[in-house]
């Protein structure tokens, strides 16, 4: 069953929402535009994680007016909402309709029970001209899905990361910073 968003709302699994009435949908959550970045070096992706290794990112500026211009491309979006997923539920992620109206895609794994933290994506931009957004554009929309009984959850690097990139994950803080 997909929770409403209403539901998601009265049960804080997005959090930091900065305009409810504009954000919250029938089905989900919209997420708003936090930060945009580009990668300037490889990953390390193996099996087990032994090798793993982030790619390194850059965060571009907005401007005066609080936009930013992106050519034809691939970029990390980093939104300004965090979500906290029930143990019985997992979230996906998909484009609003003006994004690939525009010739623009989010994409995004799902997002496992129990994950709690940051949320971004990848974003395309395929439109040759390019698109400009706004510093807190409603980019994407995350939808809860309840599973049939609960699940011990996520526990990967990721847990509790403040951005996208996840490299400052639970796994890498001190105890004093949790």
């Amino acid at each position: 069953m997909i929770l409403s968003g209403l539901e998601i709302i009265t049960r804080n699994l997005v959090r930091n929402v900065a305009n409810i009435a504009h954000q919250q949908q029938p089905c989900g959550v919209d997420l708003t535009l936090r930060q945009v970045s580009q990668w300037t070096s490889p990953a390390v992706i193996d099996a087990d994680n032994t090798h793993r290794q982030a790619a390194q990112t850059a965060t571009l500026p907005f401007d005066a007016n609080n936009t930013i211009t992106l050519s034809n491309g691939a970029y990390l979006v980093d939104f300004n909402e965090t979500v906290k997923i029930p143990l019985d539920c997992m979230g996906s992620l998909f484009p609003r309709s003006s994004l690939w109206r525009s010739g623009v895609g989010i994409e995004s794994g799902l997002v496992d029970a129990g994950y709690e933290g940051a949320m971004g994506a990848l974003m395309h931009v395929k439109n040759p001209h390019g698109v400009v957004l706004y510093r807190g554009a409603k980019l994407a929309q995350i939808v809860f899905e309840e599973m049939k009984g609960e699940v011990e959850g996520y526990r990967g690097v990721y847990q509790a990361s403040t951005g996208s990139a996840g490299r400052d994950g639970a796994e890498k803080k001190t105890p004093s910073e949790h």
